[in-house]
């Protein structure tokens, strides 16, 4: 049995050995797309800075959702078959560069990933999308999955 203590201790692991997400997106027409994107989470929602040229930018900028993942890398399972895992389903807000959010963002991008940032800031084709996760699923070992709702990842965000 998962106690509710147990739920951010493995979520701040998984932040912490994670830099990049996995990304589920789909096109206008339902053709999937499988990417990953370097994240930040700040305040329970994530955020990645992605080109337009890319087809999970095209495709989170008009879908408006996502579905991602973090997952503990495999040299670090006990079990392929059952690594830690957690997914969300996720809201998509394009964060226009005008807004203070903007700056606060890329500043906490530029402290993790370093001057790519920086360079990257300079393209125009980038854009800033807020994930925010609508709900959840952790994934602990075998019969070990929680499901989590908007308020409990809320929750487990600030732990």
């Amino acid at each position: 049995m998962t106690t509710q203590d147990e739920i951010p201790q493995a979520l701040n692991q998984l932040h912490s050995q994670c830099q990049t997400l996995q990304l589920a997106t789909v096109d206008e027409s339902g053709q999937p797309d499988a990417s990953y994107a370097p994240y930040i989470q700040i305040a329970g929602n994530y955020y990645i800075f992605v080109s337009q040229l890319a087809a999970h930018t095209q495709n989170l900028l008009t879908q408006k959702q996502a579905s991602i993942m973090l997952i503990q890398p495999e040299q670090d399972a006990k079990n392929l078959f059952a690594r830690m895992r957690y997914t969300c389903s996720c809201e998509v807000t394009n964060i226009s560069r005008t807004e203070p959010l903007f700056t606060e963002v890329i500043d906490s991008m530029q402290e993790r990933f370093g001057s790519i940032i920086e360079l990257l800031a300079s393209l125009g084709d980038f854009h800033l999308l807020q994930l925010q996760p609508t709900s959840a699923r952790l994934v602990m070992g075998f019969g070990k999955a929680i499901e989590l709702d908007a308020e409990q990842i809320a929750a487990s965000a600030g732990a």
